[in-house]
């Protein structure tokens, strides 16, 4: 009797002891590993708090001992994270909850990471990514180089800026067509959010951010990828742009409420932007042919360098409204726009409402060209 007292009693404990332990493996993940060469003997683990922004903020510092090894347990949510060893070489980490990760190497140029999926998803989506850009965009960038060295007609380099413009939109859809085939509602889709693109991937776009909530009903993450969805239903066809005010090169604030007409081409914009520079030709067309009848453009730079939006102004013979605060990226209605590539442009009717997004060279003509001869 006592025996069996007994015995229930340690088949207890261990019961406890196994359901606690899986409880806890269930909201927790484990990073471990060993890079014997690292000069410090910490490793920061921060959290990716915004992808747009690239906004960090650290967690934690791992440990590291004589060996170069190290290892921690966090019962932080599902995330996107990321390590930085000696200061010098950051890797990111899709993480999601019950995985032991593992990194190892031989030194930080040669880091294995594994026991994460959402990592494998992400770091195969991130090297499909290069290889799309180099073969749609950067190929046609070093034509354009070698053109120039060799004097040629600025007709044809002309072309190839146009090309790179659409090269650039079927890189964004191919990155869209991986998602859709890859990705599942795995924590990775985050960082691809930050190049999605609305109007016919929108239906998509909407069940995968629903599916995701369901899901993580209370990540932070399930909040950002709402608001981005958001975002996209806003300004893709059909939806209506909110008032914008911007200081001009005299800094008096301009908003494009005042300035709009029948139709305004919102143009977002830089000097360092070669593609946008080639585009100031055409819109010199547009505007000189259709500002009586009704077409205004709303120029806003992203410079981070007032003299070179100036130069380029001048230069470029942009003589219509050219707003800008000099802050880059960071620029306030960049970041509610969520522009992350130049050039960006949203044309608008009389009251708002987006009637095309990112629409340049010949379509962009066309498209403007076919809206005045309607009217």
């Amino acid at each position: 009797m006592i025996f069996k007292k007994h015995f229930h009693f340690i088949l207890s404990f261990f019961l406890l002891l196994f359901l606690g332990c899986t409880t806890d493996k269930e909201h927790s993940f484990s990073i471990s590993g060993s890079v014997p060469d690292l000069k410090e003997n910490f490793i920061l683990l921060s959290v990716i708090d915004d992808i747009q922004t690239n906004k960090t903020i650290v967690v934690d510092t791992l440990k590291v001992n004589d060996k170069g090894e190290f290892e921690s347990i966090y019962t932080l949510e599902p995330n996107i994270y990321s390590l930085t060893f000696d200061g010098i070489k950051t890797i990111n980490l899709a993480v999601d909850k019950g995985q032991d990760i593992v990194i190892n190497g031989a030194s930080i140029d040669d880091l294995k990471i594994s026991g994460s999926i959402d990592t494998d998803l992400l770091n195969g989506y991130e090297t499909y990514r290069k290889e799309s850009l180099e073969r749609l965009v950067t190929s046609v960038r070093n034509n354009i180089k070698d053109l120039q060295q060799k004097n040629t007609n600025e007709d044809e380099i002309t072309k190839l800026r146009e090309l790179e413009v659409e090269n650039y939109k079927k890189h964004l859809n191919e990155l869209m067509t991986f998602v859709k085939d890859k990705m599942g509602t795995s924590i990775a889709i985050y960082p691809t959010s930050i190049r999605w693109i609305g109007d016919e991937n929108l239906p998509f776009l909407q069940e995968l951010v629903g599916n995701f909530e369901k899901k993580y009903p209370a990540s932070k993450i399930t909040e950002k990828l709402k608001n981005r969805l958001q975002l996209l239903e806003k300004t893709s066809v059909g939806g209506t742009v909110s008032n914008i005010k911007m200081p001009n090169s005299a800094n008096e604030t301009i908003s494009l409420n005042n300035i709009q007409k029948k139709y305004t081409l919102i143009d977002f914009w830089a000097s360092w932007c070669p593609p946008c520079r080639t585009e100031s030709k055409l819109l010199n067309s547009l505007y000189s042919a259709y500002r009586t009848k009704g077409f205004e453009i709303y120029g806003i730079s992203l410079d981070s360098k007032r003299e070179n939006w100036l130069n380029a102004i001048e230069k470029d013979k942009r003589i219509w409204t050219e707003v800008s605060t000099v802050e880059g990226f960071k620029t306030p209605v960049s970041i509610e726009y969520g522009i992350t590539a130049l050039p960006t442009n949203f044309l608008i009717d009389a009251s708002g409402k987006i009637v095309a997004v990112n629409i340049h060279g010949r379509e962009l003509k066309e498209k403007i060209d076919a809206l005045f001869l309607e009217n």
